[in-house]
């Protein structure tokens, strides 16, 4: 049983980190409240005891990084990340796996000790993310309170963004490089269709929320390969009736397939076409563009 294994003390890294060996004497790195204090070398430690988390080095750098990670960051910041990855986990109802949970760390640690330095996080793109996201994000915001009430640290909407592609690359097993180079394009789909239209939009609003839902979930097909059909059934009078709007689609739906290297039925042009017109309308510009 789990929690009938046993561990052997190599090196006490911290008070709530420990170098050590298992029976099969296979090196891990344990993390946990306390787990270290008033522990010395050769201690016996079972698997019951305050332990949180086990790290198993995939090799000889993995090892190095783990503990000057866990020797270099502030216990205080250890145990406050560690009880926001216990709401995580919670919040997702599923474990995190351990590669996942040591670049977790690793990547809040960082961002607190930047913020603690005075330097500001900056996420180009964050209204992306947040409306991408909405269900990661929540989760995200829970470590507000928690760096607030421990650490004494206000967590910035930017990193918040960051931490929010973390969650959904938890989830997705996508890299963050990714969904990075997803927000991008949402991004630049976005700028696009605020030039062309002579508009801005605001990025708070159920506009803008719906836009991006829109052009994510047509990325989405062409990456899964669901076409919408060969054409949109109103598409020869979508086009007298928007040529602009048309137009546009057409080209916004040149620049994914250009970005994705996938193929998008011409479908996708009509049903941009339908949501763009509405979009523009709502702005209520006296000389439509769209009309």
């Amino acid at each position: 049983m789990e929690s009938q294994k046993r561990y052997t003390a190599r090196k006490i890294i911290g008070n709530n980190a420990v170098l050590a060996v298992d029976d099969a004497e296979q090196e891990v790195i344990l993390l946990g409240k306390s787990i270290g204090y008033g522990r010395k070398k050769n201690d016996i430690i079972r698997h019951d005891e305050a332990i949180e988390r086990v790290f198993v080095p995939s090799s000889d750098s993995s090892r190095e990084a783990m503990l000057l990670l866990f020797a270099e960051t502030e216990e205080e910041v250890i145990r406050t990340i560690q009880e926001y990855i216990r709401h995580v986990e919670k919040a997702l109802n599923h474990p995190l796996s351990e590669e996942f949970a040591f670049s977790f760390i690793d990547h809040l640690s960082f961002a607190i000790k930047r913020l603690r330095q005075g330097i500001r996080i900056y996420n180009p793109f964050l209204h992306e993310v947040k409306s991408l996201y909405p269900a990661e994000y929540a989760i995200a915001e829970a470590i507000i309170p928690l760096a607030k009430q421990q650490l004494g640290l206000e967590i910035p909407e930017d990193e918040l963004g960051f931490i929010t592609l973390h969650l959904r690359s938890a989830q997705t097993n996508q890299t963050i490089a990714a969904m990075n180079r997803f927000s991008k394009l949402i991004a630049l789909l976005v700028e696009l269709i605020e030039k062309e239209l002579s508009i801005r939009i605001d990025k708070t609003s159920t506009d803008y929320a719906r836009l991006v839902t829109h052009l994510r979930f047509a990325i989405d097909r062409a990456e899964k390969g669901q076409g919408l059909g060969e054409n949109h059934p109103l598409s020869t009078l979508l086009q007298k009736e928007y040529p602009v709007c048309y137009n546009l689609s057409y080209k916004l739906v040149k620049i994914m397939q250009n970005e994705l290297k996938l193929q998008m039925p011409e479908a996708e042009v009509g049903y941009l076409t339908l949501h763009i017109q509405r979009l523009e309308s709502h702005f209520k510009i006296n000389t439509g563009p769209c009309d």
